[in-house]
């Protein structure tokens, strides 16, 4: 028997599109199909190496950027990166509908818009539909899958770049209120469009304090109506995701209890970023997030996405961390009036911090008597029997 070292297969040259040369344009449509399936085969390869941890210096991932190219496969990193990065373990729903209103704005022209409720019907209908073809003798979901993907876009990040731009026109009843007025400097935000990497870099601390002047303006432009539920193919229509950014960015810690209001809006696009920019602001921003959090009377995602920026804060200090681990587990112990849901979100977060026994007791005390909803997180999903 050979004891020569056995080398997983090298993969098999295909050949590719001419449109892979030349990069300019866009392929006819047999080339953008195969260009589609190329791109979904390497990012199987990326997602199977990533998980895997295997390095770039690793053979496997040579040969891919052999065989494909670098752009190809950077186009795969990135897409492998943006699929893991999950701003809000609590605002998902927000994230969903804020990536479908992006691809709509490029792509959308023909289509229906739909409202993050009708999204919602429509993935539901979709997993129903699913479950019977499987279940079936005969299962053929290629109808199902293509249906869903021409009313959502989805699998877009695939094509975005090999399809030309449909942007949809502004529908004649489409109305809302008209959108406020703002002033210099920061105007410029309304021009700034679904670039959502954007932001004002100040050229000295002395701008940046200018700026501050504007925070109850940029305030007002996160919950301004007109723009809020504008058109989204129209530039204004981001400005409400830049100004709660550049909230962030001028630390304005005492604009948080307004922000928080963002989670109750219908519509939601906006507030699974809230934790993150919260957390910019400082630690200032604390006694806000604890007050929105022991506000019974809030929603319980306005609740959450409060404690997930507690939960962002104790990288601050470690008098933060043990002050949010003993907030946390206050509220865990509280057995009238609790919120399940909520429970279930704090539980998820100190299961990401080195908690106390005492603070383990208490998890598992209110697993025991039901507080705690199973359907964010098990005991068994608990680390090392936490």
């Amino acid at each position: 028997m050979s004891r020569r070292k056995r080398h997983s297969a090298r993969l098999q040259p295909e050949v590719q599109p001419e449109w892979f040369k030349h990069r300019t344009g866009y392929p006819v449509a047999e080339e953008r199909e195969e260009i589609i399936r190329i791109r979904k085969n390497i990012f199987a390869e990326i997602m199977l190496l990533k998980l895997s941890k295997v390095s770039s210096d690793d053979r496997r991932y040579r040969d891919l950027l052999d065989q494909y190219g670098k752009a190809e496969v950077q186009r795969a990193e990135r897409k492998f990166r943006e699929g893991m990065d999950i701003s809000s373990r609590v605002a998902d729903d927000a994230r969903s509908y804020s990536e479908y209103r992006l691809r709509y704005s490029h792509f959308g022209a023909g289509l229906k818009f739909y409202s993050a409720r009708e999204m919602d019907d429509l993935y539901d209908t979709y997993t129903g539909q699913l479950k019977d073809v499987l279940n079936s003798e005969e299962a053929d979901i290629s109808n199902i899958e293509n249906e869903l993907e021409k009313l959502l876009l989805m699998g877009w990040r695939d094509w975005d770049d090999i399809t030309p731009p449909a942007i949809p026109p502004r529908p004649s009843e489409y109305n809302v209120p008209p959108s406020g007025i703002y002033p210099a400097p920061i105007n410029e935000i309304l021009e700034w469009g679904d670039d959502l990497h954007r932001s004002h870099q100040f050229a000295n601390e002395a701008e940046k304090l200018h700026w501050k002047k504007f925070i109850p303006a940029l305030t007002r432009m996160a919950f301004d109506p007109g723009l809020l539920n504008g058109w989204v193919a129209e530039r204004a229509s981001w400005a409400p995701w830049h100004a709660i950014h550049a909230l962030g960015t001028l630390q304005a810690w005492d604009s948080a209890p307004a922000l928080a209001e963002l989670a109750d809006i219908e519509n939601d696009w906006l507030t699974d970023h809230l934790p993150h920019i919260w957390a910019d602001m400082g630690i200032e921003v604390e006694p806000s997030l604890w007050m929105i959090l022991e506000t019974h009377s809030s929603s319980t995602k306005r609740r959450g996405l409060a404690a997930e920026g507690l939960f962002m804060l104790t990288e601050e200090s470690a008098a933060i961390y043990d002050k949010v681990i003993r907030g946390f587990e206050k509220i865990l112990r509280n057995r009238d009036g609790f919120d399940a849901t909520l429970n279930g979100y704090l539980v998820m977060f100190l299961n990401d911090m080195e908690i106390p026994d005492k603070a383990l007791d208490i998890i598992h005390d209110a697993f025991e008597e039901d507080r705690i909803d199973s359907g964010i997180i098990t005991p068994e999903d608990l680390e090392d029997d936490v």
